[in-house]
């Protein structure tokens, strides 16, 4: 297989280290800050065949309600995508940061990051309340839908969070789903879809609970918003950041275009051993474990009429048969669906980019 490209991978800036620390002492969302430098980032790709990753911020998002600070980390962190880009031109790209909610910084950081080696930007689901979507930032989106820009979702956390319910459970483990799935919501209501088409959306983490909730809300969105939410699913990329197997994926490949997906590793915030074995299951299946489900069933279709005559266990072989398509997820991709999530796509994406 050729190299590999990750689109969902971070990078910690000077500047955005040190906001987190003045601001957020301690583990931000709840999940600790990882340590970070391009070598931990070019070893990864080294040992897992990656050829060229797309560095981005990952949350929290570095508003901290105050305009020149918000601006001065967005300046700090394209410049060190930048140079970052320029240095490891063969390996290394960014999606540049936008220092939202202002919209004219934002405006004019996109042109600034557009003359200096961006590939995309990344914008943050909300930011102070403030939603990905809403029409407040309209002069941005036609911004960026004229320069046909990528423009990668990243989960923060939710804007309003139920007191006393699961207050030991880090952000990233649940609120981020909320928070995507909401921000998507936003995009069908306000129809950024239609009025901005040329914007390339990445929505992380292959889709949170949207391939949950899609036969659940489409109606709703259809009568309510007058917009088709199978067509929007359509439409958007997913990355593949997290653990998406054995259920997540496969269920979204029901709704996705499949050359709409794209890999992600998601480190250093998800460890850098856990990523190289989630990678691990895109690439080869659980295998093993499936290989040995397909011979238990195998060997129960020999004993059919025990079953017959047993009636607690008349489902074993049709249990066995349905745990084999969930663990092993990877039955869903052919050698061509492998290359197309690990390579193809993205190369199409990037492009002109």
């Amino acid at each position: 297989m050729d190299p590999i490209i990750d689109v969902h991978t971070h990078y910690l800036p000077p500047a955005y280290i040190n906001a987190l620390k003045h601001h957020i002492p301690g583990n931000p969302d709840g999940w600790p800050t990882p340590t970070w430098t391009p070598e931990t980032t070019l070893k990864f790709m080294s040992k897992n065949n990656i050829g060229y990753s797309l560095l981005s911020l990952s949350s929290p998002h570095f508003n901290f309600g105050d305009k020149a600070e918000t601006s001065a980390i967005a300046r700090d962190a394209n410049q060190t995508g930048s140079a970052l880009a320029h240095t490891y031109s063969k390996q290394l790209g960014y999606l540049a940061s936008l220092p939202l909610p202002y919209v004219n910084e934002s405006v004019a950081e996109v042109d600034w990051a557009l003359q200096h080696a961006a590939r995309g930007f990344t914008v943050p689901t909300n930011t102070r309340g403030l939603y990905f979507g809403s029409p407040i930032f309209d002069e941005l989106y036609q911004r960026l839908n004229h320069v046909e820009a990528i423009v990668a979702l990243h989960p923060n956390q939710p804007a309003a969070l139920p007191m006393n319910v699961n207050i030991d459970l880090p952000t990233p483990l649940m609120g981020f789903f909320m928070d995507t799935t909401m921000t998507f919501m936003n995009l069908l209501k306000y129809h950024f879809f239609d009025r901005f088409p040329d914007i390339k959306l990445i929505v992380p983490h292959a889709g949170a609970f949207l391939s949950i909730l899609a036969d659940r809300d489409a109606v709703f969105v259809k009568s309510s918003y007058q917009a088709d939410m199978y067509a929007a699913l359509q439409h958007v990329y997913f990355d593949t950041a997290g653990a998406v197997f054995p259920r997540q994926l496969p269920m979204l490949m029901t709704l996705a275009n499949p050359q709409h997906l794209l890999y992600g590793s998601d480190i250093p915030y998800t460890d850098l051993k856990v990523s190289s074995e989630l990678l691990g299951v895109l690439k080869n299946g659980h295998a093993k474990s499936a290989n040995h489900r397909r011979q238990l069933i195998q060997v129960a279709q020999h004993f059919d009429h025990f079953f017959d005559q047993h009636r607690k266990l008349r489902q074993l072989p049709a249990v066995l048969d349905m745990e084999i398509k969930m663990l092993n997820g990877a039955e869903i991709l052919t050698p061509a669906l492998k290359q197309a999530i690990l390579v193809d796509n993205a190369r199409r994406l990037l492009a002109h980019h």
